[in-house]
């Protein structure tokens, strides 16, 4: 018989192959490489940070770095090529399996009408799994003379090897739909109703996640398909109604996450933009697993949000409705934009 461990590795493996956060739509790079470059502004920089379980043994935190900039061009307007890269890390469990990213972003975002764009792009990433025999309890540690188990016996497994490297290729197709057609020589937020619609679909090339080389069975990460739509529908001159879903499939695995929420603009006034939002956050798959309350504060070029998940699933039990906190920061930069532009130098109207 394997040992436990290895068990538990082979679970985390198959079950639970990609991190993922509650409030999945600050995450753009997880969702789909053809969100690349769908953002108002020049340059966009973000982070995410997300503790899960820290109330049971087995904590998992996880923490995304991410960037992205439009590439110059003379017809931004109409079409333009956007680059973006990324780090990820994931920890979890007793063994300390632990996942790193580190990939590379790019897309093209082609005006297809006054009010309508379609975004393909593509993402190429280098990534590492290792993990830690120390803490692990092994079938060949149980003394029979004690009925206990002695973690001073031999393990008489073979850790020769604690860690792979794969290569990982994700592409992505984005539609958007927005109420704003023409450059504006400052966004008072007149016009601030769009939509994001589109799919994710990661591991192509569905690699390798062996860690023992020559094992004859090959354990493959599956292909994952992430459909999703991000909305805000403005519905007054201060209010927005905000509505993000999505659905991930990835072989056994099926979660859909839902967001509804309000965002109140407190002040639209050029330097001064501020607005508040509240969502309340939805996750499940085969079964209910966790509400989470989200709030997000916007301040001209800088966006925060903190939501707090309390599990409803079966592990209340050990999780006492607790499950953990989410954090992420985005940062936005824009150039000053003209109101009379000269056709080369067209700057993308994307809200």
């Amino acid at each position: 018989m394997n040992f436990l461990g290895g068990i538990l590795l082979v679970c985390n493996v198959l079950n639970a192959q990609d991190i993922h956060f509650t409030q999945f739509y600050s995450a753009p790079f997880n969702i789909s490489p053809g969100l690349t470059g769908v953002f108002p502004g020049e340059t966009r920089l973000m982070g995410n940070f997300r503790s899960q379980w820290h109330s049971v043994p087995v904590e998992y935190s996880t923490l995304t770095l991410a960037g992205e900039t439009k590439l110059p061009g003379k017809d931004r307007a109409d079409g333009f090529f956007a680059l973006g890269m990324g780090f990820n890390y994931d920890q979890g469990g007793v063994s300390r399996l632990n996942y790193s990213n580190f990939h590379v972003n790019g897309s093209y975002t082609k005006r297809l009408a006054p009010k309508f764009y379609a975004t393909v792009g593509g993402q190429w990433g280098l990534s590492q799994r290792r993990f830690q025999a120390n803490g692990l309890i092994f079938d060949a540690q149980y003394d029979p003379s004690t009925g206990a188990v002695d973690p001073s016996l031999p393990t008489l497994e073979d850790f020769s090897n604690r860690r792979n490297f794969f290569a990982d290729f994700n592409t992505g197709l984005n539609f958007r739909f927005q109420t704003r057609v023409d450059d504006e020589l400052v966004d008072r937020l007149e016009m601030r109703t769009k939509i994001d619609a589109g799919i994710g679909i990661f591991h192509l090339n569905t690699p390798l996640q062996n860690f023992i080389e020559d094992d004859i069975s090959d354990i493959s990460l599956p292909v994952r398909f992430t459909p999703y739509i991000l909305a805000t529908i403005k519905v007054g001159s201060n209010i927005d109604l905000i509505y993000n879903t999505m659905f991930q499939s990835q072989a056994t695995y099926k979660q859909w996450l839902n967001g509804f929420g309000i965002k109140w603009h407190l002040n639209r006034q050029p330097g001064n933009q501020l607005a508040i939002q509240f969502v309340a956050n939805y996750r499940s798959f085969d079964f209910s697993e966790a509400l989470a309350p989200a709030f997000e504060v916007v301040y001209n070029g800088w966006r925060a949000g903190f939501s707090y998940d309390v599990n409803v699933s079966e592990f209340e039990v050990a999780t006492r409705n607790r499950s953990g906190p989410e954090f992420f920061v985005h940062y936005h930069l824009a150039k000053v934009k003209r109101k009379r532009q000269l056709p080369e130098y067209k700057i993308c109207p994307l809200i």
